[in-house]
């Protein structure tokens, strides 16, 4: 038996390829394009979104204004969260405090939702919750701007404090 080296086992294979419709394979310069993956700025996405979408996101703002005005006229105001809220507890408001382009931000496709929807049971629930948040982020706003304020009172209370406390210190030196 005959042994063979490398050199002879390739040079064979590179002189007789064939595809599967019988033609020689090429063993010119071949390129490939590789894609750069550009992410969309806020305002390329916004461009982008349909009639559809963007009559989507008009009707959930007006039926979160119908809600407000059904709450309002029932007398639902939270106090601790100093809000009106729905029958569930959710908090809701009205359609001047909802920012637009937040709510069509949120508003998918419609090829992508229904695929989402086939995929898994729990995505329209989990869309919904998306949505109510993003149309009362306002609140949220509102309430960090609040816990903000409320920190630097506290903290200029402290310092107040500590002033007094060293006033206090040095009277006592003083007098001994």
């Amino acid at each position: 038996m005959k042994k063979l080296n490398q050199e002879e086992i390739l040079s064979d294979r590179d002189n007789n390829q064939v595809t599967a419709h019988g033609r020689k394979i090429s063993h010119g310069k071949h390129y490939v394009f590789v894609a750069k993956i550009k992410e969309k700025t806020r305002e390329e996405i916004l461009e982008e979104k349909t009639y559809r979408e963007r009559n989507i996101a008009w009707n959930r703002i007006n039926e979160m204004q119908e809600e407000y005005e059904n709450v309002v006229s029932n007398k639902r105001w939270d106090k601790k969260r100093e809000c009106y809220v729905n029958r569930n507890g959710e908090p809701v408001v009205p359609k001047k405090y909802i920012i637009f382009d937040d709510v069509l931000l949120e508003i998918p496709r419609s090829v992508e939702y229904y695929t989402n929807v086939g995929k898994d049971k729990t995505y329209v629930k989990r869309f919904e919750k998306l949505l109510r948040d993003v149309m009362t982020s306002c609140l949220r706003k509102r309430d960090e701007e609040r816990m903000k304020k409320n920190i630097y009172e506290m903290v200029n209370e402290l310092k107040k404090v500590a002033k007094e406390v060293k006033i206090e210190t040095v009277k006592v030196k003083e007098k001994f």
